[in-house]
């Protein structure tokens, strides 16, 4: 089986969202992998998943007795039915929120992509460490007026231009294809 899911930033307008094709059967952990790849984000902090009822994260950098170890988690034991959802907070001091909603079911054969696999999106992720939800609009706004006297430092911050509506479909697919090496090159001292 392969899950439909809608990926939305909460608190973000217009919407920041992405919507992927995943395999049912992979463990929570490289469902955090392949929505740090399609959202754009750089897998430099802590995550977990909540369905309402289990919290679920990768448990060696948190003391927290009450999550679940994502590596033991089936994706398909988290949303069953079309319908179903679910909430990924990315990064504990910005609390990125992400809803995820299981949009349809299909039969692994009737696809002729590759899984993963991004159907669309719209607009950039915010960049990383940016202060959250308050800070992003700070930096849109100021990054929007080149006459501001914060313009400079923003743009030297962020490492160059920023566009708030870029979302390259193409590219991400590249990196989704990727993202067997992307896992195994990561730090094992690094966060993810």
């Amino acid at each position: 089986m392969v899950y439909q899911l809608l990926i939305e930033l909460d608190g973000v307008a217009p919407t920041i969202w992405r919507r992927i094709l995943i395999d049912a059967s992979v463990n929570m952990r490289i469902v955090h992998h392949t929505i740090q790849l399609t959202m754009g984000w750089e897998n430099r902090h802590l995550y977990y998943f909540d369905d309402g009822e289990d919290k679920i994260t990768q448990i060696d950098f948190l003391e927290e007795e009450d999550f679940m170890e994502d590596e033991d988690v089936i994706l398909s034991s988290v949303l069953r039915k079309e319908g179903d959802k679910m909430m990924y907070v990315y990064d504990f001091g910005d609390d990125w929120t992400h809803r995820i909603v299981l949009e349809k079911i299909h039969d692994a054969k009737s696809l002729e992509v590759s899984i993963p696999h991004c159907l669309g999106g719209a607009r950039a992720c915010p960049p990383e460490d940016v202060g959250g939800l308050p800070g992003y609009l700070e930096f849109i706004k100021i990054i929007s007026n080149p006459k501001l006297p914060e313009y400079e430092e923003k743009i030297d911050w962020y490492g160059g231009e920023y566009d708030p509506e870029d979302f390259e479909l193409e590219f991400t697919n590249e990196d989704l294809e990727d993202i067997d090496n992307y896992i195994d090159s990561l730090d094992e001292d690094f966060l993810y």
